[in-house]
């Protein structure tokens, strides 16, 4: 069991990223990012405004002096890619075509939250669908326990659903959790309860928290002064060298007329 725990901990490393491009990710427009793209991480989030000032500046690019727009304190948005420059944060929001402060948003609780929260609990799921077979119907939650649902999947066709791993609740009930279906991602499902869409809550929606990074970034702004010293101490030193060469080459080639005292007279 701790053998698959391991091997369950790192297959959802790598399938969180990889899973939000199960359909196709339109990417930004923006010239920052086309720029620094590789140095660039999907982050794949909801969040909500909390800036200081009662609001979040959106800007063109990380670090810049005019805004595209401002969010209100409570305003939410979905953050498809983060990035660090200057040792600070920024997150890109589709919606508003631009960069905000991630230190001045509150990530929404989602079903990452719930893995960070539960991961050890997860486990392979060995079931045949049988309750989804009798209904051919499910609900789709947020996560196990959520206040809310997201919809209600209807003539449903078991071979076209495929759980990457379940969980069981308290009160005996068997969830399994679906990277992709029908055009949805990272949905939960109660598999031993699939269309009961008043599953009593034990897990309601918490307050938004600051985000913490659990991805290595990459500072673009010191990489890219990194990038550009070499190149501008290679154009110094070549001016350097040039203007001590041609020094050299105007003292050893280039002699003064000298006057001549007698003059032009002949003897």
């Amino acid at each position: 069991m701790k053998r698959f725990t391991v091997i369950l901990a790192f297959f959802l490393l790598l399938m969180t990223p990889l899973t939000a491009y199960a359909d196709v990710i339109v990417l930004p427009e923006n010239d920052f990012y086309k720029q620094h793209a590789s140095q660039i991480i999907f982050l794949g989030r909801n969040f909500s405004a909390n800036g200081e000032g009662g609001s979040v500046a959106v800007k063109k690019e990380p670090g810049a002096s005019s805004n595209v727009t401002k969010l209100q304190n409570g305003e939410k948005t979905y953050i498809q890619n983060s990035c660090l420059f200057g040792g600070e944060f920024w997150g890109f929001t589709f919606e508003h075509s631009g960069w905000i402060k991630l230190d001045q948003m509150f990530v929404l609780y989602d079903y990452i939250a719930f893995e960070e929260e539960h991961l050890g609990e997860f486990y392979p799921y060995a079931g045949d669908y049988a309750e989804i077979k009798d209904t051919r119907s499910a609900i789709a939650w947020p996560w196990p326990g959520a206040d809310y649902y997201l919809l209600k999947f209807e003539d449903l066709d078991v071979e076209n659903l495929m759980v990457a791993y379940a969980y069981g609740d308290e009160d005996g009930r068997e969830w399994g959790f679906v990277t992709y279906i029908f055009g949805n991602r990272n949905i939960w499902i109660c598999l031993s309860d699939p269309s009961n869409r008043d599953i009593p809550v034990f897990n309601p929606t918490p307050e938004p928290t600051p985000w913490v990074s659990e991805t290595m970034h990459i500072d673009i702004k010191q990489s890219t002064l990194k990038n550009e010293f070499p190149t501008l101490f290679v154009i110094t030193a070549l001016v350097v060298v040039l203007a001590a060469a041609t020094a050299v080459l105007i003292k050893v080639f280039w002699k003064p007329n000298k006057a001549n005292p007698g003059g032009d007279g002949d003897d």
